[in-house]
């Protein structure tokens, strides 16, 4: 699979010639503090919003406050997919703009190891006391994560998770307790059934097609979409098959909206839904739309055989090729301080990725009254699956899933069907 990989990026290298580098506009953007004349430069390769490229930002001017002699060039891209984050990682490196220090998504930094671009930070973080001991703030599941062959590629800057929204004044219009953490799925689905009214204005629950939100449901059924290893794809494991034999079911039982093209977020916010799955990211939006405490609260996911979540995030990680280790090292520490953390999360779509801040009110808000709840999520969840041919197992699972709530297929064939194709795929 390494090798396949490796055939992958060099084809990549022989059409860096006609790839255009983008940033987080449509165009390559560059920010660059200008310093002193002693030839040291690192370059800083980013991604998401505005905002979060100001927050790099200040946290590299803090940096130069210390190492006024360094110049820090930061390029922020945008991310269509991570396959073509790394074609731009790549496109970099051959123009001789090889980057220092890298912000990587989770389901980037698999294929960022076994194409040998970052350097393990076991023994930097090991011998730095700073770093070792924000290190032992992480969730153990954030590091784990960020590892690969027990050794540690990135220190986590955010992160995201899912738990359980619902309505609270549609369970109390229907009798129905709220549910607390430890139910179970069927206890989730009668309370669905229950819910949803019969001329279609309000439905149970909203299912999303995503990959990502759809984790949780392998999860507690203690089902992943590969081995253990990553190696090769799981998809058609009898776990796996069970839990999306239970999500058809939801959808023939018509207690979820079309799970293909619905807007959950939208229907839950205009009170079309009574439980939904999200994170802390849709909480601005609900806020505006009117949602108080009074109305709505969140719960861990149901359980079937344990309990569970996923997660997914970003990490700021060291390249292997970085000619100035130390100060590259400098100024990962200030991108992961507290005070970057800090700055991450006060836009109201990350949580922190250490337990002091997720569990800060200050921080998190105090909307719904259970938001601190999304930091037992974190610690009870599994990674998005993303190994390193993530675009194919993403690819062919949703397209799966698409021809199992059409009808086109039964669970069981549809999830052979696709793990005889994505092998093929990674041969």
């Amino acid at each position: 699979m390494k090798k396949r990989m490796k055939r992958i990026l060099s084809v990549v290298l022989a059409g860096v010639m006609v790839f255009s580098l983008a940033a987080c506009g449509n165009e390559k953007k560059e920010q660059e503090n200008n310093t002193g004349d002693t030839g040291k430069t690192l370059r800083v390769l980013n991604w998401g919003t505005a905002e979060e490229e100001q927050i790099a930002a200040d946290a590299i001017a803090r940096f130069n406050e210390k190492n006024p002699d360094v110049e820090v060039k930061q390029t922020c891209v945008p991310v269509d997919s991570w396959s073509d984050f790394i074609q731009k990682w790549i496109s970099m490196t051959t123009s001789g703009e090889t980057p220092d220090v890298i912000n990587i998504g989770l389901e980037a930094a698999r294929m960022a190891v076994s194409n040998e671009l970052l350097m393990p930070l076991d023994e930097i973080v090991e011998n730095d006391e700073s770093l070792s001991k924000l290190k032992s703030e992480y969730a153990e599941s954030l590091i784990n994560g960020f590892s690969v062959d027990g050794k540690l590629y990135g220190l986590p800057n955010g992160t995201q998770t899912m738990v359980m929204y619902y309505n609270k004044k549609m369970f109390d219009d229907a009798g129905i307790a709220y549910p607390k953490d430890g139910w179970t799925w069927d206890e989730f689905s009668d309370a669905a059934k229950k819910l949803t009214k019969a001329d279609g204005s309000v439905y149970g629950y909203g299912l999303s097609s995503s990959y990502f939100q759809l984790t949780p449901w392998w999860s507690t059924n203690d089902a992943y979409p590969t081995t253990d290893d990553y190696s090769a794809p799981a998809l058609n494991s009898k776990n796996m098959v069970e839990s999306v034999e239970f999500l058809n079911g939801l959808a023939e039982a018509k207690v979820t909206p079309d799970p293909i093209s619905s807007d959950v977020y939208s229907m839950f916010a205009s009170r079309q839904l009574a439980m939904v799955g999200a994170g802390r990211w849709v909480l601005n939006t609900w806020k505006d739309a009117g949602l108080t405490n009074d109305e709505f609260d969140c719960v861990q996911w149901p359980v079937n055989k344990k309990e569970g979540s996923v997660y997914g995030g970003a990490a700021w990680s060291i390249s292997v090729s970085t000619k100035e280790k130390e100060l590259a090292v400098e100024l990962l520490k200030e991108l992961v301080s507290e005070e970057t953390l800090k700055a991450n999360a006060a836009g109201g779509q990350q949580v922190p990725p250490t337990e002091s801040l997720a569990t800060d009110t200050e921080i998190m808000g105090t909307t719904p009254d259970n938001i601190l709840g999304i930091w037992k999520a974190v610690t009870i969840a599994d990674p998005v699956a993303a190994p390193t041919y993530f675009g194919d197992i993403e690819q062919g699972l949703l397209r799966g899933l698409e021809e199992v709530f059409s009808g086109e297929k039964k669970p069981q064939d549809a999830l052979d069907d696709v793990q005889a194709e994505v092998e093929g795929t990674i041969k």
